[in-house]
């Protein structure tokens, strides 16, 4: 097992930080935003349970979720002003 800690986190906060938003949450904008803020955070795999269990509590230190929060927020608004689909796309997600 080879798995980005990060990638576990922003995946569960992504979705909780856009409750917050009204834009685009179709596939690929969700997607985008994924990859600009996973291209912004300091990738930190692990390879064991006991690993993914350390950088999970690791996460819980407040500026470590600041710091990621604030990636993933940049990322929503940078794909929300420039969406990747035009709208008729958009509408079918």
């Amino acid at each position: 097992m080879l798995v980005n800690a990060n990638e576990e986190i922003v995946k569960q906060r992504l979705p909780e930080l856009l409750k917050e938003y009204d834009c685009c949450k179709c596939e690929k904008c969700v997607c985008d935003m994924m990859a600009i803020a996973l291209n912004n955070i300091k990738p930190a795999y692990v390879n064991t349970a006991e690993g993914m269990l350390f950088k999970r509590i690791n996460s819980m230190l407040p500026q470590k979720n600041a710091d990621i929060d604030i990636e993933i927020l940049k990322a929503i608004n940078l794909v929300s002003a420039h969406p990747k689909h035009n709208n008729d796309e958009a509408r079918q997600a």
